[in-house]
């Protein structure tokens, strides 16, 4: 008996012998706890064997041990196969997985330019109808000329093309979470466009609302389960109660006006946070002068708001612990090859990062 388990031992070892020499991250691998499939059961019959109390047990042991010289190859030629197969199995399942996630990404970038679709049409639909024109040279009486703007549906066509893809938009605004975590009260986000940073924000738990003036973002926010309303975010801030915010956030809005409104929204954040409160305001960094084309690509655009005037405004308004963070770095095959120090200064100059925020606190009593 002790002679047969010696001989089964020297055969299972040059049968994981065999296998190291083709495939030697799978030996031992037969060990491996796993659910039973086809191959598992496979390998189970690699190695013929006699189970104990079967008819001429005795017998066909004896006939076994005969032939072991003759089949030792083709077990090992057996577990090499179904290591093939394994092995095929494994890559065809990665590439399926692979498929069905850009499958998912794809069905749910459908589903989101659909809404985007939706949201236009009934933006449309609600618009009032335009009054018959007057005879020409006169005005309607009592009428009023508003300054003329881009119309919201062609807005939301123009970000849908330039803005970017919202998940990349809310993986560079992550970058921001860590300053606003432990903040004394609900953020606001001021101009929260399609969402993004709203849905950080949910998705760490913090309570947050934002306003935005698009009244298509407004109710893309809204049905993904955003608490967004529609108003100016200047308004809304200036409304909100003294001390009743934690932080107040701006991703690329200061830059469409002037420097007197930007002040005033910042005096009005500095009045509605709590002590301690947090600002954070995203703007183009006018210091790169590539950065200036994506400035002048939007049409609604005021001036651009150069990082140190941001900063002063920010301190004039009453806030401390000015800090200005410099973000959106360009890849380095879009930037010179830095051999000397002029080659950096041409590269801070013309290449610098796309984006800055100013970010600042209410001093603590």
């Amino acid at each position: 008996m002790e002679r047969e388990k010696d001989l089964e031992r020297e055969l299972a070892e040059e049968i994981r012998s065999a296998i190291r020499k083709i495939a030697p991250e799978a030996a031992g691998s037969a060990s491996d706890a796993s659910p039973p499939d086809p191959l598992r059961l496979a390998e189970a019959h690699l190695t013929p064997s006699v189970p104990d109390g079967a008819r001429l047990s005795g017998l066909k042991k004896v006939i076994l041990r005969a032939l072991r010289l003759v089949w030792r190859d083709q077990a090992a030629f057996n577990a090499l196969t179904l290591e093939g197969f394994r092995r095929a199995r494994q890559e065809w399942e990665g590439r399926f997985a692979s498929f069905r996630d850009a499958a998912e990404r794809e069905v749910a970038e459908s589903r989101r330019r659909a809404a985007v679709q939706d949201a236009r049409f009934a933006v449309l639909e609600a618009a009032p109808r335009t009054p018959a024109a007057a005879p020409a040279g006169r005005p309607p009486a009592g009428s009023t000329f508003p300054e003329p703007r881009l119309p919201d549906a062609v807005y939301s066509l123009f970000e849908e093309r330039f803005r970017g893809d919202p998940k990349k938009i809310a993986d560079g605004q992550r970058f921001y979470l860590s300053f606003l975590r432990g903040a004394p009260g609900p953020v606001l986000d001021a101009g929260c466009g399609r969402g993004e940073f709203l849905g950080l924000l949910r998705e760490e738990g913090m309570a947050a609302s934002g306003v935005e003036s698009n009244p298509i973002s407004v109710r893309l926010c809204r049905d993904a389960g955003l608490a967004v309303v529609e108003g100016d975010a200047v308004a809304s801030v200036a409304a909100a109660a003294p001390g009743s915010l934690g932080a107040v956030v701006a991703f690329q809005v200061v830059e469409h006006w002037p420097a007197a409104q930007i002040f005033t929204f910042l005096a009005a954040a500095r009045r509605a946070l709590a002590p301690g409160g947090v600002l954070v305001a995203e703007t183009v960094n006018t210091d790169s002068l590539s950065a200036l084309r994506a400035f002048f690509l939007d049409p609604t655009h005021v001036r651009p708001v150069p990082p140190a005037a941001l900063a002063f405004l920010a301190e004039a308004a009453g806030f401390a612990d000015v800090r200005i963070e410099y973000r959106s770095p360009l890849p380095p095959e879009e930037r010179l090859a830095e051999r000397g120090e002029n080659d950096a200064r041409l590269n801070r100059l013309l290449f610098g990062p796309q984006d800055y925020a100013v970010i600042a606190r209410v001093p603590a009593r």
